[in-house]
């Protein structure tokens, strides 16, 4: 599902990187709220790689599980009773997923180490360019 890369990116280890707080506590907190990982991105302009990757990487994630959480609602809202029931249990257990999901690329990001989800960090390197 995701790849790891062996290298830490540059500037993992740079102090007070946005707001007081370290490279890796900032992209931390940016996956657990990643609508502050949004913050993040456009107030970070000194050229961290690390949280800008990781950053950018939260909010394609979020805003992408948000607008598919979004979509399946929308349809599950029209099925008879039975079925309706079945996808909201599924529905539930995918929200789990996404929750632990997202505790573990929180838990790379404090360990400064960089996980690369295979569509969304394509995205991600997309929005950083594009800023």
């Amino acid at each position: 599902m995701a790849t790891q890369s062996d290298t830490v990116v540059p500037g993992a280890e740079a102090d007070d990187a946005v707001f007081g707080l370290s490279a890796n506590i900032a992209a931390a907190i940016g996956y657990i709220l990643w609508p502050i990982a949004l913050i993040f991105l456009f107030v970070e302009e000194d050229g961290n790689e690390f949280l800008r990757f990781n950053a950018a990487q939260a909010v394609a994630f979020g805003i992408g599980l948000y607008v598919f959480r979004f979509a399946v609602g929308f349809i599950t809202g029209s099925l008879p009773g039975t079925i309706a029931l079945l996808a909201g249990l599924i529905m539930g257990v995918f929200n789990l997923a996404m929750f632990v999901a997202f505790i573990f690329l929180a838990y790379k990001a404090y360990s400064e180490e960089t996980v690369e989800l295979p569509i969304f960090a394509d995205i991600a390197r997309s929005i950083e360019e594009a800023l």
